[in-house]
């Protein structure tokens, strides 16, 4: 890291002497010691680090808004000007926040959070260093789209990753391709859920600063609280991602398909071994009017678990069988197991259940995960935050559903 200027006399202010540069490998914070550079974005940097005391590899994520700050010699990081001040300290809480929020789980779908802390006028977070890539690069390699076997994996993590959220009343605004970490065996992790950035876009009313084109439902667009937030936006962007994922085309930005929706549903074009039942999902999941979608995961998959529509009959047991199995907890007998005592739950109660957008009854798969093979955390109370605010109900909801939904 090369200095552009040295401080100012004692007594004096002191000046910037890098703009948004990273630390350099050897830096110390707390007990850990940098040993280079993961990634940077436009709000943070990672690191790789070495903790001291546990004798282990992790990574050291940094709160750096590139566009607010600058770096003194001495490593610090303040706001770059008086008029960036409070954007600057507001992302700061934000990161915070969010660091917060996350290290109340543990999930194998979710960012672990080892410790955050502040130091040097900015936070960190300490988190595992992740093996694997980042679903953009993995996307990147495989232009004709991900086959139906690696797809599964990183469905199953991603629905039970966005399930666990939800739970808690929390909802993450930020499924992207580069916000999920594919491991070597297949499954995924969701990284971090973009708090900063969109505090920060928030103060200076920048759609582009907060929003990832083609990933981010309308309702994120508007300043409008009759635009409700809830788990239906996050189905639409999962459904972003997976459309991208298959066709190896990052579909059209919501704001364009109002104007002229140009984006061609999956069911009937896609060619290769995905299920109709998925790609149907998807086209489900990125209706543009959020009362269209699924409402919630339990309902994403109740259309996972429908009887394939326009096909020949079954010829066996495996070609019936829903695209996924079901979920259950650790040591559970699936349905119809010898000793298990239940029946499967059919699947007419699933089908009908999603068309009219409402999770799955009892019985049907409200609990059917798709290819999950975790038991589910017992979240915590939702704490305060951007990102942990209740879900409402979706804007379609009867009066009751939204008095239930709360405010």
């Amino acid at each position: 890291m090369s200095l552009v200027s040295e401080p100012a006399a004692a007594g004096a202010e002191p000046g910037p002497v890098v703009i948004a540069q990273t630390l350099p490998d050897g830096t110390r914070l707390q007990e850990y010691r940098l040993t280079g550079v993961v990634g940077q974005g436009g709000f943070g940097v990672v690191y790789r680090a070495e903790d001291l005391a546990l004798q282990r590899q992790v990574a050291i994520k940094e709160y750096l808004p590139a566009q607010l700050a600058v770096r003194l010699s001495d490593g610090t990081l303040r706001a770059s000007g008086e008029r960036h001040a409070d954007t600057y300290a507001a992302g700061l809480d934000g990161f915070l926040d969010e660091a917060r929020l996350l290290a109340r789980f543990k999930h194998p779908g979710l960012l672990e959070v080892l410790r955050f802390w502040k130091q040097n006028g900015t936070a960190y977070l300490a988190m595992p260093l992740y093996p694997g890539r980042t679903l953009d690069r993995l996307i990147e390699a495989r232009p004709g789209g991900l086959d139906a076997e690696s797809m599964r994996a990183i469905l199953a993590s991603l629905l039970d990753a966005l399930e666990t959220l939800h739970m808690a009343g929390c909802v993450h605004r930020d499924v992207s391709p580069d916000n999920v970490m594919v491991l070597p065996h297949g499954d995924a992790v969701l990284l971090d859920l973009g708090a900063a950035r969109r505090v920060i876009g928030d103060r200076v009313k920048a759609v582009t600063v907060m929003l990832k084109g083609g990933y981010a439902p309308i309702e994120q667009y508007a300043d409008d609280p009759a635009f409700r937030i809830g788990p239906w936006t996050d189905v639409y962007a999962l459904g972003a991602v997976l459309h991208h994922a298959i066709a190896g085309e990052v579909p059209p930005p919501a704001p364009m398909r109002m104007m002229r929706d140009t984006r061609r549903p999956l069911a009937g074009r896609v060619q290769g071994d995905h299920d109709p039942r998925l790609l149907a999902a998807i086209d489900a999941a990125m209706a543009l009017r959020p009362e269209a979608r699924p409402s919630s995961i339990a309902a994403f998959r109740a259309l996972l678990q429908a009887p394939p529509a326009e096909r020949e009959p079954a010829r066996d047991a495996a070609d019936a069988a829903p695209v996924f199995p079901a979920r259950r907890t650790a040591g559970e007998a699936p349905p119809d197991a010898p000793g298990s005592g239940r029946r499967a739950a059919g699947p007419d109660a699933a089908a009908d259940a999603a068309s009219r957008g409402e999770p799955a009854a009892s019985g049907a798969p409200r609990r059917a995960a798709a290819g999950s093979r975790r038991p589910r955390p017992e979240p915590a109370a939702s704490p305060d935050g951007p990102t942990a605010a209740r879900p409402s109900a979706p804007p379609s909801a009867s009066p009751a559903a939204r008095e239930e939904a709360g405010p």
